[in-house]
């Protein structure tokens, strides 16, 4: 057996509405789905084949304990997704895009706290 790929993130939020619409307008994902489990209510969104779980407390546990440090996307254009982000307002924590060996990335934070990273391999490299 062999870990095949990422299936989701979640992400716990005091205000996942917030965070929905975040990654629906600036990410591309879908409208949010929200199911119910036993002290949670989770806002499931969808892009592709890429799942994000946004997570709310239900039961009076505290969201401060949660959260999530960033999520990577990978992006075809990056300066235009970075000229996207910035002039749409999203809180951007670089004001160009970074360099390093084999990417290029920027990093903006959403409205739940986590740092979401929009990055671009260099010609045939990858990740892998």
């Amino acid at each position: 057996m062999a870990i095949l790929t990422l299936d989701h993130v979640s992400i716990l939020s005091a205000e996942p509405q917030r965070v929905a619409d975040f990654y629906r307008d600036f990410l591309g994902f879908g409208e949010a789905r929200i199911r119910e489990v036993p002290g949670l209510r989770i806002f499931d969104l969808f892009k592709g084949s890429d799942h994000v779980e946004i997570l709310q407390t239900t039961d009076g546990r505290d969201p401060g304990a949660g959260g999530l440090k960033h999520v990577a996307f990978l992006s075809d254009d990056l300066q235009a997704d970075f000229e996207r982000f910035r002039t749409q307002g999203a809180h951007m924590l670089h004001q160009e895009v970074q360099h390093a060996e084999g990417c290029d990335f920027f990093f903006v934070r959403s409205p739940g706290g986590e740092w979401v990273e929009v990055l671009q391999y260099h010609g045939e490299t990858s990740k892998s």
